[in-house]
Order: structure tokens, then sequence, then C-alpha cells
């Protein structure tokens, strides 16, 4: 099997330790560097965003350090976002930023050996590259709903991946409906769900973390960690802990929706490496979420050692099971209710839940994720040469 040594991702964001956004893709990319590839990454800066916030603007190119002689090339060139604007049928963010995309691989020298783009919309630019340049390109799909249609046009994106060469997908039900909307033939997909790093999501001594942050000895404790919206369900969650006696909550995040109520313990944003702490002090994680690619946070949930309650809808097959987790109708209030309940009384049951959490999430360690990635790309791209080398014995 032929070794590539040069990855380019394309991305719609990196995170930086004050920024901690898309942290899913820098551990990925990390992971993949300290296997001795050169690895690069292109993410868009809108200058938009950072005016209305007040943010100043990062670097247009920074080297994020992994370890020692480990680095990433970080390009993030500045683009003007405005929302929705459509012009003549084009979504105006999406083109500014596919020309930034363009215009800063056009620079980059020697040319990586791979394209890999994550999520569909930054696929359609890396497929157009691909075509440019004679480059093998992936697609790693996990949005919770796939909107790539919003920002091209169906001719654009079939022009744009009709030679991908493979799909990560973070669950079963991504690819369905990857298929489903004709973006890639299922032959050419894989479904390797989402990863944690053990290094900072592990078990640490319930008692002394909540000593340590001034939390209750003898509470029964849920967590909930993720946006304060809708989709996530933080509200959904706030009212069902008012029907159960004697819970608290540390709900981890920000967002629109602020829940309100005596259970509260701690609300708010976390230092990425805080967040262990938090949820090892809890008893139950609960994300009573509505959609999702691949759930990180559950994950991270689970190498701390909490039994889970979310959802049982589809995105969540890939990951959970009744050996640790309880799966119910995520607008149900009382459902919601009466699994925290379940698991606050039966003191036995949830200590057998929170074993099998942790001896589960050793699967998704992001090495293994990696190992598996990596294996799917070079054995793709093996089998085309395979094909095209049998077509000019043919031809």
């Amino acid at each position: 099997m032929m070794q590539k040594k040069q990855i380019c991702f394309i991305v719609p964001n990196y995170p930086t330790q004050n920024d901690p956004v898309y942290t899913f893709v820098r551990e990925l990319v990390g992971s993949i560097a300290t296997q001795g590839y050169r690895c690069s990454v292109i993410a868009p800066q809108s200058i938009t965003r950072k005016l209305l916030k007040k943010k100043s603007a990062r670097p247009q190119f920074w080297q994020d350090y992994v370890k020692d002689g480990v680095w990433v090339d970080v390009y993030q060139p500045r683009v003007l976002s405005f929302s929705n604007l459509r012009i003549f049928g084009k979504n105006i963010s999406a083109h500014f930023a596919q020309k930034a995309v363009t215009r800063v691989f056009s620079k980059i020298i020697p040319k990586p050996d791979i394209l890999y783009a994550h999520f569909w919309h930054s696929g359609v630019t890396a497929g157009l590259l691909s075509k440019k340049y004679g480059i093998p390109f992936f697609v790693a799909t996990g949005e919770s709903k796939i909107w790539v249609e919003s920002l091209y046009t169906r001719k654009m994106i079939d022009k744009a991946l009709i030679d991908i060469d493979g799909v990560i997908c973070v669950s079963t039900k991504n690819m369905n409906e990857s298929v489903e909307l004709k973006l890639a033939p299922l032959d050419k997909m894989v479904v390797i769900p989402n990863a944690i790093d053990p290094q900072k999501f592990y078990k640490l001594d319930q008692g002394e973390v909540r000593k340590n942050l001034g939390l209750p000895k003898d509470d029964f404790i849920v967590s909930f960690m993720g946006s304060f919206d809708q989709r996530k369900g933080i509200l959904r969650l706030s009212d069902a802990l008012k029907l159960v006696d004697q819970a608290k909550a540390v709900y981890i995040g920000s967002g629109d929706l602020i829940p309100k109520g005596d259970e509260i313990l701690f609300m708010g944003k976390l230092p990425h490496d805080q967040i262990c702490k938090y949820l090892n002090s809890s008893d139950v994680f609960v994300l009573p979420t509505l959609a999702e690619g691949c759930s990180n946070a559950i994950l991270e949930a689970m190498a701390c050692g909490l039994p889970i309650i979310s959802s049982d809808l589809s995105f969540n097959d890939d990951i959970l099971n009744d050996q640790y987790a309880l799966r119910v109708d995520s607008r149900d209030i009382i459902a919601i209710a009466k699994a925290i309940k379940s698991l606050k009384t039966d003191v036995s049951r949830r200590k057998k839940m929170a074993e099998n959490a942790y001896d589960q999430s050793k699967e998704y360690h992001i090495n293994n994720r990696t190992d598996r990635i990596l294996r799917f790309i070079n054995t793709m791209i093996d089998d085309e040469k395979e094909v095209h080398n049998d077509n000019q014995e043919i031809n």
C-alpha cells in the first residue's frame, strides 16, 4: 500500500485556545500529523462576523503546534460573508469562501497528495480543486443535516463531486442521507464515528472533583454540554429536572436559551481543559438533542465514565446501546424525567452503566479513528489506481 505524506484539509473553521471552535477538526489533523503526515489546513475566516462580534481577525497564516517537531500549517484567508444572500441563484458567502480557498491553494508548494474536506459544502470546493490539479479528494460528512444544496446549484454539486474518491461518514444516518441526496455512491462510503482524545477526557475521582470545584458532595448531578438552543434541548432538560426531586444540573455551553431554576449548580462556557472535571463531577449525562451527525459531547461524557440519556433517533444508533444508555423521545419532557429518575434511584444499575460507557469509549479513541480513516483513504486510492491501470491495459 502506497502511503501518502501530505494532506490538505479544507474546513469551515479551526480552533485556537481562545476560540475553541471545531475542536474535533484539530484533534483529527493533529493525530494524522503525529503519524508522519505533513498537514495543512485552509479555513476561511469571516471578517464580517469578526466585526459584528468586535473580535480581532486572526493571522492569515499561522502554525499550530501539536507536539515537539510536529506543526500544522494553517491558512485563514479573510472573506466577507452575507448570511444567505443570493445573486443569480448563487450563495455569495459560499462563493467568496470558495474563491479564497482556491486562491490560497494555488500558492501551496509542493501540492498536497490528498484533499480532505470537512462537510459537503467544503467538499464541493475540494472537488473542483481535485479536477484542476489531479489530486484525490475525500469528504467527511458529520452535519446534523446536510445543507450543501442551499449553497450550490445541483449542476455545480454534480460537477464537483463526480470523481470523489471516498466519503467518511460519522454515522449511518449521515451515510444514508448522503446517498439519498445523490452526493456519492454507497460503495465509496464508510461509517467511522467521531472520536475523543483520551488525554483530555478520562475518569477522575468524583469526590475529589466535587471538592475542588466546590460542588455538593452528596447531590445527584446531571450534566449537559452543547449549544443552549432548541435543537440541543437545554430547556427541555431544565423542565424535566424540575420533575425530579433533589436533582441538580451542570450546564456547559452557551446560547440564546437560558435555563432558570434551583437545580443549577453551574452554567456557562468552560475552557476545553476544564470540561473533563465538570463532567466527572456528575452522575449522568443528558442530551435531549433533535439532530446530530455524531455527538462529540456524548462520546466525551462516556470517556469520563457517565451513563447517557439521549435521543432514540437514528443518529445515535452507531454509538449508543442499552448497556450504557437510555434512549428517549427528546421532545417528551416526561420521558426525559422518567429516565433521569430511573438512574437516580437505581444506584447499582447506574454504576454498571457507567462502567460500560467507559469501556465502550475506548473504541472511540482518536488514534483508532485516525488509523481507520488513513487505511480507508489509502485503500480507496490504491483501488482507484488499479481500475485506472486496468482500463489503460484494455485500451
